[in-house]
């Protein structure tokens, strides 16, 4: 009977690891996410787990399938199940001899379930243990992508370097690489990151991938403003690929783009060429780049990017907004949808607002100072320019002088100098200056605030509260004339403060949310390269102070139904919080 009690639970644990490992195509775990196509072998994974748990308790392999079942949920991607499970496998199974794979899956639950603190720390406690275990290869690489969700690029690097010096025949090598290229790419280090990128394009196993790391390439150097050897590098791979025919429209056929396999090469590195000269200033030569596209590969997706880029170069180069509006006009004349498309549509509506503002007739004087902030914007969020915002800051300061709008203009220029162009001894400077020159306004508790975030000291006798905000009383309603009420021995019903803005507006009526901040879907990204800004937010954060409105004094309260008065507040004249 003992011999037959063993070999029943040897053969549940033997079904259950023969369902995981068919599941993961005999890796260790999914090392890329989870398998939809494979759940049904996940799930007889822990279904014989768990009957060898619950059927064979005093078994030697409980511990086993325990984790089986653990690392099956893995692969169902359920890695909050996983961490349940396995964060007290120790306190369970004091004597296993398995605690070292129980900590590294734990970490690898801890990295799919976003807690890339505590898997940083599960990781590099099981190496430190087991620095010689078949798993720590991918303890090395899991730790990089943790580190790297961490925002710490360099040690993310290190940890993928290891894999690459340590373990050089791992199948992981390939993928090490991969993320050691990204983590110095991340971190600045683009000639290091180019050297992996050019060691993956020569083990590449096809054409795009080869094309696609030459990319990367490119990438790197363009990070790097090297400009010249980027065209050389481009130039060379547009050599080994084959010139598209021009289409033929003679004939009255509609102009049909090449196909086929790779036939899209040549287009995509001409973009890139397009993109370099645009960086380095060489107005005529992206335009030609771009111009060309567009010929080559009629009503596509290629010439809908190369027009869109067309458009971006009069904006950002040219500076000249008119001819940009209408070349961004013409991407529909090339894909009437698309990521393209909708960042075209964006940007004209956007320069289309900025026109408006600047032919606008009336309250001359807001419509200006409404057009400066508007353009300044442009500069420094969409076209990456921030000293161009910075001069444009300057004019409506000299422009609007003695105003608040030239408060606004000062402290938008210390923000600039601050966070932007690493001058912090300039932009404190800028804010004294309102703090001093501008009393009782909003835009001098903001510099006070600005200040007081570096650690300045700001006398409050400098500080003077601007005059409270009347809330005008609403008379357009018809309401019942109030009726003659007893007189209240108690104090009057007081308002409250009026909700707090979500933005700060740079200037009265402005709307929030003009154009995108540099921090959208492609933080980091160089806006020529990157196709769409799809997150559209204010420029600054919200500094304005809630409007407060006069005490009521009248002795009556209101008759019901009466709405022509509002019961307020009395001012606040505590300091508004940091």
């Amino acid at each position: 009977m003992t011999l037959l009690g063993s070999c029943a639970y040897y053969n549940t644990f033997y079904l259950a690891r023969k369902y995981y490992f068919r599941a993961t195509a005999g890796a260790p775990y999914p090392t890329e996410g989870g398998n939809p196509t494979a759940a049904g072998d996940y799930n007889k994974s822990i279904d014989y787990s768990k009957k060898l748990i619950a059927q064979y308790p005093k078994s030697k392999l409980v511990d086993d399938a325990y984790l089986l079942w653990a690392r099956a949920l893995l692969g169902k991607d359920d890695p909050l199940e996983t961490v349940s499970l396995l964060q007290d496998f120790s306190t369970r199974f004091p004597r296993s001899q398995i605690k070292p794979d129980a900590l590294f899956y734990l970490g690898v639950g801890y990295r799919q379930a976003h807690r890339y603190n505590e898997a940083e720390d599960a990781l590099a406690e099981f190496l430190r243990l087991a620095p010689r275990h078949a798993l720590a290869p991918y303890a090395y690489l899991e730790r990089a992508r943790a580190l790297m969700s961490l925002e710490r690029p360099s040690e993310a690097a290190d940890a993928a370097g290891q894999v690459l010096d340590h373990f050089p025949k791992s199948d992981l090598i390939d993928r090490a690489r991969t993320a050691r290229a990204e983590a110095r790419f991340a971190g600045g280090a683009y000639d290091l990151a180019r050297a992996d990128y050019h060691v993956m394009g020569q083990r590449a196993n096809d054409d795009e991938q080869r094309l696609l790391f030459l990319l990367r390439e490119a990438d790197c150097l363009e990070a790097a403003r090297e400009f010249p050897a980027e065209l050389t590098l481009l130039r060379d791979a547009l050599s080994h690929e084959s010139e598209p025919i021009p289409p033929d429209t003679t004939g009255g056929r509609p102009a049909v783009a090449p196909t086929g396999p790779g036939a899209d090469h040549w287009g995509r590195l001409t973009l890139r060429v397009g993109s370099a000269h645009m960086l380095a200033g060489r107005l005529d030569d992206a335009l030609a780049a771009f111009r060309r596209v567009v010929g080559d590969y009629p009503r596509s997706p290629l010439a809908a990017e190369a027009q869109y880029r067309v458009g971006f170069v009069y904006e950002t180069v040219a500076d000249d907004f008119d001819r940009a509006r209408a070349e961004y006009g013409r991407v529909k004349d090339q894909a009437a949808s698309g990521p393209f498309f909708t960042q075209a549509s964006q940007r004209l509506a956007d320069l289309d607002r900025l026109a408006q503002y600047r032919n606008a007739e009336g309250d001359t004087l807001q419509k200006r100072a409404e057009a400066g902030f508007l353009l300044a914007e442009l500069y420094l969020f969409q076209l990456n320019k921030p000293e161009r915002a910075l001069d444009q800051y300057r004019k409506i300061a000299d422009t609007f002088k003695g105003t608040p709008w030239a408060a606004k203009a000062i402290n938008a220029q210390g923000w600039l100098l601050s966070r932007k162009l690493a001058q912090p001894a300039a932009a404190e400077s800028l804010f004294w200056t309102v703090v001093r020159q501008y009393p009782a306004t909003e835009e001098q508790l903001a510099a006070r605030d600005y200040l007081e975030q570096a650690g300045r000291t700001v006398p409050d006798s400098l500080i003077k509260l601007p005059p409270p905000k009347i809330v005008p009383a609403d008379t357009a309603r018809v309401v019942a004339p109030p009726r003659a009420v007893p007189q209240l021995l108690g104090p009057q019903p007081r308002g409250l403060l009026a909700p707090p803005s979500d933005s700060l507006h740079l200037g009265p009526g402005r709307p929030s949310g003009m154009f995108p901040p540099p921090g959208s879907s492609q933080a980091g990204a160089n806006p020529i390269t990157a196709p769409i800004d799809s997150a559209r937010a204010g420029a600054f954060p919200d500094t304005t102070r809630h409007a407060i409105a006069p005490p009521d004094t009248t002795p009556h309260r209101p008759a019901p139904g009466d709405t022509t008065r509002h019961a307020i507040a009395p001012p606040d004249t505590t300091r508004r919080p940091r």
